[in-house]
């Protein structure tokens, strides 16, 4: 029985200490040293901005002898590349299937009509089985050869088939019975 009682009073007398500690630091908080007024740095003036002028290409030979980013430091050879299909007829149809505008540049992607036919990227001013590349837009270019001219418009794929099931239904794959999702609800007042 005083064992328990001796308990008791050594957890009130460690309670008594530790408020007593919390009142003392709320009366008397501890003081802190007021900061020291620091003198303020000079004035730094920043001299303006020179123009940057690259220096000359000839000054750069020694990176096209000795290539940074080829573990041989030597120049690749050229490979040279024999063409797989003679070139296409000089009048052949394209098809405009894409166009790239972009500030200062403009660009076009032509495919022949032929089949396996490659993709040809022709820069405005560049030339295609004898046209060149007057003007490119957002949806057309104009090709112009002596007199001719011709204008070719954008191909847009099919749109894609719509969905046959009715509003507010949703199906789930696996033959799982459709989900009821709630329609639209009247505004209120109405």
């Amino acid at each position: 029985m005083f064992a328990r009682l001796g308990w008791l009073l050594f957890w009130l007398a460690i309670g008594a200490v530790g408020a007593g500690a919390l009142i003392m630091e709320w009366r008397h908080p501890p003081r802190l040293q007021p900061p020291r007024a620091v003198d303020a740095p000079p004035t730094v003036t920043i001299p303006p901005l020179q123009p940057f002028e690259p220096l000359p290409l000839t000054h750069y030979a020694k990176i096209v002898e000795q290539p940074v980013f080829i573990d041989t430091r030597r120049p690749e050879e050229d490979e040279l590349t024999v063409p797989a299909t003679p070139p296409a007829a000089p009048d052949q149809p394209l098809d405009l299937i894409g166009v790239l505008l972009v500030p200062g540049a403009a660009a076009a992607l032509l495919r022949p009509t032929e089949p396996n036919a490659k993709v040809l990227r022709v820069a405005q001013g560049e030339m295609v089985e004898g046209w060149r590349l007057q003007s490119v837009s957002a949806n057309r270019v104009i090709l112009r050869k002596n007199d001719e001219t011709r204008e070719l418009m954008l191909i847009r794929p099919p749109a894609p088939a719509h969905n046959t099931t009715t509003p507010g239904r949703v199906v789930s794959p696996g033959g799982q019975p459709p989900v009821q999702t709630p329609g639209p609800r009247p505004a209120p007042g109405s």
